[in-house]
């Protein structure tokens, strides 16, 4: 696996940086739209794990990489388990980054060593914090959720052909929670408002963290384990 992994990061080399340069440039659009930097490291997140596990996909199909990897001393469960574990370190990595970079510009912004126009905008008090930590927890859920939806389509079709049914697999996920709401009725709506009145409280905030933390990793296990049955039953 980690053979793999290592494949992976020559690979990618040029890309990462590439996308380096795009979420610098998203996080500048992004704090400037909505005037703070809290959510960004969710946003991030998000965004990581649908960009490198699409991307990663794309890589697979260029001169039959797939089918020449499998020619070096790697294994079918190394390739599912590598690509796993890069897209989840890459992302977070990024997602950590940023973190450090909004926290260390909140510091410079309270010293007075911006113009306070920008001091504004990157200053973060106790309610952007927490703000933040619940967009970080929502985020990572879905990222989790997109990339392990994602992955074993990608691993059972490949790129080109999975384009052909990711498109409607994401919109009926993203329309599937409105659809058993209004299967569920009222009494479901009142529930989920409250549930989210309660998110609002540091018990609250804590709790919806780790469940949402708890259940992207299980989802991201999940389809790791799905993966790896369709890749091994895949002709390349």
């Amino acid at each position: 696996m980690m053979r793999m992994l290592k494949m992976e990061l020559t690979v990618f080399g040029q890309y990462l940086r590439q996308l380096a340069f795009s979420i610098l440039f998203m996080a500048v659009c992004f704090t400037v739209g909505v005037g703070s930097t809290s959510m960004l490291p969710g946003i991030i997140f998000m965004m990581g794990m649908f960009s490198l596990s699409n991307s990663a996909s794309h890589y697979d199909e260029q001169n039959d990489w797939a089918a020449f990897r499998l020619t070096m001393p790697v294994s079918r469960r190394d390739v599912v388990l590598g690509r796993y574990l890069f897209v989840l370190a890459g992302t977070l990595i990024a997602s950590l980054f940023v973190a450090v970079a909004a926290c260390l510009l909140s510091w410079v912004g309270g010293a007075s060593l911006l113009p306070e126009v920008v001091a504004n905008v990157v200053r973060l008090d106790a309610d952007m914090i927490q703000a933040g930590v619940f967009a970080l927890a929502f985020c990572s859920a879905m990222g989790f959720v997109i990339a392990s939806v994602s992955m074993p389509v990608f691993f059972k079709f490949g790129q080109t052909k999975a384009t052909q049914w990711l498109p409607f697999i994401m919109m009926f996920l993203g329309v599937a929670p409105a659809m058993a709401g209004g299967f569920m009725g009222e009494e479901a709506i009142v529930r989920m408002q409250q549930a989210l009145s309660f998110a609002e409280t540091p018990e609250g905030l804590a709790s919806f963290t780790v469940g949402a933390l708890i259940f992207g990793a299980v989802c991201y296990a999940v389809s790791a384990l799905v993966s790896l049955r369709v890749y091994k039953a895949r002709e390349l």
